[in-house]
């Protein structure tokens, strides 16, 4: 049986990569896909060396979508990326993210809008209350969707909490963990990430 799985993913690559190309848009031959028929995709992307594992949900990925090698995504139910936007080297997203148009994502940021379960069964190991929680259906509730709004930039190595909403036109510092929601064109920076400034043109209007 697994080898007529195996054979099966063998056929459907090809397939999938050559009605992407007739919508002017590139994946990786190294590009490793699970489940391609989760993958949705419009004009014009750019899929470089990226592992999509799509065992328990689906990605799209705009028009114009660029992104590069080393780049995982694993979602939970939907990750969902708007038209525009770039994701560079060795960025992770996880479980159950949107974000919009035109975002800027550096090197090695990590969404996720999951966490460990470690106070399901009090007294017993992280491990096993995953183990237990996924057996009985229950992983879904330690999920908090991450929204992140247009025109946004997140700078390297930022680390976005789970639940947190980042409205558009704001910039992420680098090095920075997210753990409150950020408002319409507001620079954030640190750790935990503060407000230091809001970009012209953005400010607040009495």
């Amino acid at each position: 049986m697994q080898l007529i799985k195996r054979f099966a993913q063998l056929l459907i690559g090809p397939f999938y990569i050559a009605q992407h190309f007739l919508r002017k848009s590139y994946i990786h031959p190294g590009a490793s896909i699970g489940q391609w028929s989760r993958l949705n995709i419009g004009r014009g992307v750019r899929l470089k060396k990226a592992v999509l594992d799509l065992n328990s949900g689906e990605v799209t990925l705009g028009n114009g979508v660029w992104v590069n090698t080393g780049v995982s995504m694993q979602p939970l139910v939907e990750i969902n990326i708007g038209q525009g936007t770039t994701i560079q080297r060795d960025t992770i997203i996880n479980g159950d993210v949107s974000i919009g148009e035109d975002v800027l994502i550096g090197p090695r940021v990590f969404i996720s809008s999951g966490s460990h379960v470690y106070n399901l069964l009090p007294g017993k190991r992280i491990r096993e209350q995953e183990a237990h929680a996924s057996q009985h259906g229950l992983m879904g509730d330690y999920s908090r969707k991450i929204e992140i709004g247009d025109d946004v930039w997140i700078g390297v190595n930022a680390v976005i909490m789970p639940g947190v909403k980042i409205a558009s036109h704001s910039i992420i510092g680098a090095n920075s963990v997210v753990t409150k929601d950020v408002g319409r064109g507001e620079i954030v920076a640190g750790v935990p990430a503060k407000m230091i400034a809001v970009r012209h043109g953005f400010e607040r209007q009495e």
